[in-house]
């Protein structure tokens, strides 16, 4: 016979229950706020997702060390909970994928871990293909192949050119029906945020620009 919801077993329970889902709740707010707060920075190779980082980064600066083209930056005390952790402004120096991803391996505190990740069509990446900083997204207004209030569209492959992954990560799409000339086109699954499109852009402000991952 199933026991009564008054009997103290059952009532202690339900309310264990209910402060298990109230703390995952709570737990919850808090990470959204902590995550929220500053600007959102582009993270080395490797980062755990932004909350499980700012929890597990030393601020020990041995990836920032580590780093031969000098990419990594320390967060200043404006960035909130941020400060003194590493990131990227592909602009200034992308991450150039370094076959053996040195910023990974220097970090003791499994902040940054070896980059695993599986595609839409099932196939396993991991190492400098697996890496996921974020993802490039082209802006038209900025694009050279677009038409402009003061020019006009012209042919340009340098971000195809210079990314580590060309015709996969990102690819000039056909012109559209009326258009002359095709447009950058990222291919999400496979753009790894390195950068370095943003960092070759031919145009003052870049015309391409990396999303921070989320998640």
């Amino acid at each position: 016979m199933p026991r009564k919801f008054e009997e103290p077993q059952e009532r202690g329970d339900f309310l264990k229950s209910l402060g298990t889902l109230f703390a995952g709740f709570v737990a919850s707010r808090v990470e959204d706020a902590l995550t929220g707060l500053g600007p959102k920075l582009l993270r080395p190779p490797g980062a755990l997702d932004e909350f499980a980082f700012l929890t597990a980064c030393t601020r020990c600066d041995k990836c920032i060390r580590a780093c031969p083209e000098n990419a990594l930056r320390k967060a200043a005390a404006n960035q909130g909970l941020a400060l003194n952790t590493p990131y990227l402004v592909p602009r200034a120096v992308p991450c150039f994928l370094c076959t053996a991803l040195p910023c990974v391996t220097a970090c003791e505190d499994g902040a940054l871990v070896w980059p695993e990740r599986i595609l839409a069509d099932g196939s396993r990446l991991e190492g400098p293909r697996a890496v996921r900083i974020g993802t490039a997204k082209v802006n038209p207004r900025r694009c050279l192949t677009y038409d402009a209030d003061l020019r006009e569209a012209q042919a340009c492959r340098v971000c195809v050119d210079r990314c580590p992954y060309p015709e996969a990560a990102i690819r000039i799409a056909p012109p559209a029906e009326g258009e002359a000339l095709g447009h950058p086109e990222v291919l999400e699954d496979v753009c790894t945020g390195c950068g370095i499109c943003v960092f070759a852009c031919p145009t003052p402000e870049p015309a391409i620009i990396v999303e921070p991952r989320r998640g």
